[in-house]
């Protein structure tokens, strides 16, 4: 072994501007391939990252698509919708009137001075923030996912009645009621209940289309006052993330099983809602693109690769030319094809791996390539070119040592 180092070293050094020659073309082959490499981990982590940066979200509808509130989403639907694997951020609705204290269906008028809504999350009310919540000590917005009898209540509301968090206020509720043959609303009582105030809201810009709820409930507390007077319970309004986009056949199928429709604009109105918009077309579209150059790059992965290997061999056969001496007095002297091989391969070893080490720092502080960059790059270099070095030093094997040795005579 210490042999081999050793005249490995003297080539280097006696052929020290071939060596150079050879490293600054490697070090500039280093370099476009990181190039080559960066562009391709690009966009992979684009791809991998297209459904943080463009969500895809689908929601509920009538069948022809004029409603997306105010509308008929029964409960099987909306509870296979929540535990669905596919769909994420999942938001229900259910619009309420209500009046504070106790009083008959007789007595509505008057007393039904404020809107409600229930909801599983505060994404229910168009433009409220977290943030704009004040929430009494130990509460937060996953009080919504529960079937409790609490409420968060306007902020302004609570100063005109003199309310405070954790206060308890009862509370006479009505749903709404949507009559499908003359499209009529009516208002069916839910029932008078006790209510904790745990959050009072400050919405600084609203963006929902209907009056903002003064009152926000539980949507599985709503559930079961609707089961309480034996009235089926139908959301207002309904939407969710598809929390794969890469899976959108897969979110697509299981919508339809559960009796979810296409939205088809020439059908007539209805307040049902079962129909589902999904907004899913920037999203293939960036996907396709991201996924066609993802291919174009892989593919040119070969054709790179083969260049680098004509590069190692271009580089190795014109270097070898005048060393055939060398290479005749080596054999000459006992050494055998293999020895004599590993010799003159272990000199342009060393200058590849020393070309990609130098590539790849001079790439990092070019481009920031990063690890995974330099690794692919560094790799994709050193063995592609030694593939090429090899067929360039395997022609020696077809030199005549002893024609070579006669031409020194």
């Amino acid at each position: 072994m210490t042999f081999y180092i050793r005249q490995i070293w003297r080539g280097i050094v006696r052929h020290k501007y071939k060596t150079i020659l050879t490293g600054m073309i490697g070090v500039l082959s280093v370099l476009l391939l990181h190039i080559y490499a960066g562009n391709m981990d690009s966009t992979e982590r684009q791809l991998k990252r297209l459904p943080e940066v463009m969500r895809v979200q689908a929601k509920v509808s009538n069948l022809n698509g004029s409603l997306e509130e105010g509308m008929t989403i029964r409960e099987d639907r909306v509870q296979a919708i929540r535990a669905s694997e596919h769909a994420a951020d999942v938001v229900f609705t259910v619009r309420l009137r209500l009046g504070f204290g106790a009083f008959t269906p007789g007595e509505y008028e008057g007393n039904l001075n404020y809107y409600g809504a229930g909801m599983n999350a505060i994404g229910g009310v168009p433009g409220l923030k977290a943030e704009e919540i004040t929430f009494f000590p130990g509460e937060d917005v996953s009080a919504l996912e529960s079937a409790r009898k609490v409420c968060i209540m306007d902020a302004a509301l609570m100063e005109r009645e003199g309310l405070h968090l954790g206060d308890e206020v009862e509370m006479t509720s009505f749903c709404y009621r949507y009559e499908e043959r003359s499209y009529e609303i009516f208002l069916d009582i839910l029932g008078t209940d006790v209510y904790r105030i745990i959050g009072a809201m400050r919405i600084g810009e609203y963006e929902g289309n209907w009056v903002p709820a003064d009152v926000i409930f539980p949507l599985d507390c709503m559930r079961e006052l609707y089961h309480r007077q034996g009235i089926e319970f139908l959301a207002d309004s309904g939407s969710f993330v598809v929390k794969d986009p890469f899976r959108l056949n897969e979110c697509k199928e299981e919508m339809e099983g559960i009796g979810m429709l296409p939205v088809a604009s020439r059908a007539d109105f209805s307040y049902d809602g079962n129909a589902l918009t999904i907004m899913d077309e920037s999203f293939i579209r960036s996907a396709e693109a991201l996924e066609e150059n993802l291919a174009l790059l892989r593919g040119m992965l070969p054709f790179v690769a083969a260049i680098i290997v004509l590069i190692g061999y271009i580089c190795s056969y014109l270097s070898i030319q005048s060393r055939q001496e060398e290479y005749a007095l080596l054999r000459s002297l006992g050494a055998g094809r293999g020895r004599s091989f590993c010799l003159f391969f272990g000199e342009t070893a060393v200058v590849a791996a020393f070309a990609a080490l130098c590539g790849s720092v001079a790439a990092f502080g070019f481009f920031s390539a990063a690890g995974k960059v330099s690794a692919q790059a560094g790799a994709l270099f050193f063995f592609a070119f030694l593939a090429g070095t090899a067929a360039a030093l395997l022609s020696l094997h077809k030199l005549s040592v002893m024609e070579m040795l006669s031409k020194n005579d």
